[in-house]
């Protein structure tokens, strides 16, 4: 297997075959070098043929690619090489990547397959090797099959896009492919930045707007290298669309379309040529399942992170066993139902809510603490500390919250490890600390992972509302005095979602836990 791989191919009705088995030499990067109507290996004497196609013409078999890559070849980061579609007498193939294996897709001869090697790939490993991958078809490659006659086929100077682009997907890489393919000078994409992300499913696990940024720009430069891009961060629907009298055409997909024209709108009134609107077809998710959206999206992407680890646990410097798992989240997010799948699959519980109620006990430490920092109003008739006066009074100030939980927060770890230490010597090499509070309180440094359960702020009001009884806006204050959910996704390992069913839940705890296992069984 090798990281980084180039086919060749000069017939892309092959492609449905080729990729499966690709899939077996390529393990990370496949880049397809995709020669028109060239159906003859390439020799020493190889010069693409002349052609009267422009680049677009050619955007139907780049998407087509990057549909069936979507199918066969989930794990592949597939990149269609864009340059030689749009200027065909270029013969020179050039890749950020070392090439370490080519792939034709024609029986070719060592001699030939050496020799376009050495005179058309510009990045090739030492050692790279090559293989032929000659997979009979039973649909011919033809001229009129592969050209698209659709919508606008013309080149533009200036084009303009934008999206979210979370996690670089082939129905992102189609929709930039289809801006590229149509500009000859600039491309210009704008990328959602602060409130414009909030709208999204799960938006807090979207990548911070900078690294999308250098990740887009590291994927077109790679794919077309001649354009000039312009790539920045748009807080609103115009970003420079407003302003910019170059931009000649944008690309939108199916469903943001009506934005295309919001836009032209904007620049009219702003005495600005309207735009040439070049629509995208959505590209269906021939993998999703349950909840997730037919289309191939980012938030499908970010669903199944649900329940991954998305950083290495903290093994340095402490015991593997027991093997510590902090289990935090917002009020209402669903905790206690995810320690219970938890349980169910073999781990101990430290419940720290528990804990601390039962050191509010009268004669427990807390209890003292208490009524001598609150005073005696705060103790019931029946010798009982009032939770509900007392959680009254902090969640309308933050001074008080702050002064109990400086109180508490020794104490309840004090006895959390104790628990923690007696399950141990009971047999569980895994434990779950269960603590709304656990990052606040930075107990994390006594965990290897931090399991953290979010949902929408408008599902845990509701929750709580249902739960506690409370008005809508004592469920808020309560929420509002708490980390945000970016706060909590910031400190996680394994991010997860009680938003959906039951059993979406459950498969969510049993990825996580599995990747728990297989350290455990290799230690």
């Amino acid at each position: 297997m090798v990281n980084t791989g180039l086919l060749v191919l000069t017939n892309p009705s092959k492609i449905s075959k080729l990729l499966p088995a690709i899939k077996k030499h390529v393990l990370k990067t496949l880049y397809i070098q995709y020669f028109p109507k060239h159906n003859i290996i390439l020799s020493s004497a190889y010069s693409p043929p002349a052609t009267n196609f422009k680049g677009p013409q050619y955007s139907q078999v780049v998407a087509n690619i990057y549909a069936l890559a979507t199918k066969y070849s989930t794990n592949l980061d597939v990149r269609v090489l864009l340059t030689s579609l749009k200027q065909p007498n270029v013969s020179i193939t050039r890749t950020k990547k070392p090439i370490e294996l080519v792939i034709f897709d024609k029986i070719c001869s060592s001699s030939d397959a050496n020799t376009f090697m050495q005179d058309c790939i510009s990045n090739m490993s030492m050692g790279c090797t090559f293989i032929t991958l000659d997979e009979k078809c039973n649909e011919e490659d033809t001229n009129d099959s592969n050209v698209n006659n659709s919508q606008d086929n013309n080149i533009y100077q200036s084009v303009v896009l934008g999206g979210t682009f979370d996690r670089l997907h082939n129905g992102h890489k189609i929709l930039l492919s289809e801006a590229i393919l149509r500009s000859s000078h600039k491309v210009t994409v704008g990328v959602t930045d602060l409130n414009m992300n909030q709208r999204k499913l799960l938006w807090e696990i979207i990548q911070p707007c900078d690294i999308r940024i250098n990740l887009l720009r590291e994927f077109v430069e790679d794919i077309d290298s001649d354009l000039n891009y312009d790539i920045v961060p748009i807080s609103d629907i115009y970003g420079p669309t407003k302003s910019d009298p170059t931009f000649e055409m944008i690309v939108v997909s199916e469903e943001t379309q009506r934005g295309g024209h919001i836009i032209n709108e904007e620049r009219i009134k702003n005495k600005l040529n309207p735009l040439k609107i070049y629509v995208v077809k959505l590209m269906e998710d021939p993998t999703n399942k349950e909840h997730e959206e037919t289309k191939v999206s980012s938030s499908n992407h970010r669903m199944r992170l649900l329940g991954t680890r998305l950083k290495k646990p903290v093994v340095d410097n402490k015991p593997l066993k027991p093997y510590i798992v902090g289990l935090t989240g917002g009020i209402a997010s669903g905790k206690s139902s995810v320690a219970a799948k938890l349980q169910k699959l073999g781990a101990g519980l430290v419940n720290c809510d528990l804990v601390a109620h039962s050191l509010y006990e009268p004669g427990m430490k807390c209890y003292k603490l208490i009524v001598d920092t609150f005073g005696s109003n705060y103790v019931n008739e029946d010798g009982q500390i009032n939770r509900k006066a007392l959680g009254t009074l902090v969640f309308n100030n933050k001074a008080e919250l702050e002064k109990l939980n400086q109180l508490l927060w020794p104490v309840i770890l004090d006895e959390t490890m104790k628990k923690v230490e007696d399950l141990h010597k009971g047999g569980h090499d895994v434990i779950v600390i269960e603590a709304a509070v656990l990052i606040q309180a930075g107990w994390q440094n006594i965990c290897h992972e931090i399991w953290t359960c979010i949902i929408p702020k408008k599902e845990a009001i509701k929750r709580l509302m249902d739960r506690n009884k409370l008005s809508e806006e004592e469920a808020e204050k309560r929420i509002l005095v708490q980390p945000s959910n970016v706060e909590q996704v910031h400190n996680a390992h394994v991010i997860l979602s009680t938003l959906w069913s039951h059993e979406f839940t459950e498969s969510q705890v049993q990825k996580g836990w599995s990747e728990i296992m297989k350290d455990l069984s290799r230690a």
